[in-house]
């Protein structure tokens, strides 16, 4: 099957752009091309994609978190009715699943730190996981910071997100739980949960998580292509900053580099 070069992933997302005016979210788009791309490995895409929508900035526009759309329908909506909110992201592009795979959680923490940076949750974010940083209050399977830009008027504080993924549907409330306690030392936490999860578990853990401000994210139980979906946005909480100092404490001890990335 054909493999395509940098080029043509260019080609083929700028195609995508162009039949979807509305504009697209990035992992729709990813989804869009990949599902064209023949045997082009999963990485070569995201790596075209993602060079193509930080170096095109005078022809493709970024207008809400994650959702880009082409300068041309933007400008040519401004002169018409001026600016207004962009629309919503297109349905996701329907491909073939790989055969089933055994999965763990560690096969997802990477692709969900890209999900972070991508939907401007986190200017930068990583696997982190297993034990590292010790304590009773365990590891997040995530960590990522959100920072202001050099061009940002109003800078802010950095605010740090975390993540708890699981893979096995019946484990919501212990996802939960752990998601709940990441909120002592981050301002915004986030669970990661298959989206066959059982529909009466899902709907008890979206009210939770609404009435608690934990962000709650459902995927595709396919390390390929996960496919995450916001169902309930995590609200910035103000984390007490003994647990703040005593965390970044232990990453430090075991993880020094990844503290240097994240601040």
């Amino acid at each position: 099957m054909e493999k395509l070069n940098r080029g043509q992933i260019h080609q083929r997302a700028m195609e995508v752009l162009e039949a979807n005016p509305q504009g697209m979210r990035w992992t729709d788009l990813l989804a869009a091309v990949e599902a064209t791309a023949g045997s082009t490995p999963h990485n070569s895409i995201h790596g075209g994609i993602h060079n193509l929508l930080t170096t095109r900035t005078s022809e493709i526009v970024k207008v809400a978190r994650g959702t880009y759309r082409l300068a041309k329908f933007v400008e040519a909506e401004d002169a018409i009715t001026g600016l207004q909110e962009p629309a919503g992201s297109s349905s996701p592009v329907a491909y073939e699943a790989p055969e089933p795979d055994i999965l763990a959680e560690q096969d997802f923490y990477r692709s969900f730190a890209e999900w972070l940076e991508e939907n401007d949750e986190a200017t930068v974010a990583s696997a982190l996981g297993g034990a590292s940083l010790g304590g009773k209050w365990g590891t997040p399977d995530v960590i990522g910071v959100l920072k202001p830009r050099a061009q940002d008027i109003f800078k802010f504080e950095p605010q740090i997100v975390t993540a708890e993924i699981k893979v096995v549907p019946n484990q919501p409330v212990i996802a939960f739980g752990q998601a709940v306690a990441y909120r002592l030392f981050s301002h915004k936490s986030y669970i990661v949960v298959p989206n066959s999860t059982n529909s009466d578990d899902m709907s008890r853990l979206k009210s939770l998580c609404s009435i608690h401000g934990v962000g709650l994210v459902t995927f595709a139980l396919n390390k390929y292509q996960p496919n995450y979906s916001v169902i309930v946005l995590a609200s910035v909480a103000a984390p007490d900053m003994f647990y703040v100092n005593s965390m970044l404490e232990r990453l430090k001890a075991s993880e020094p580099g990844l503290l240097n990335k994240l601040f």
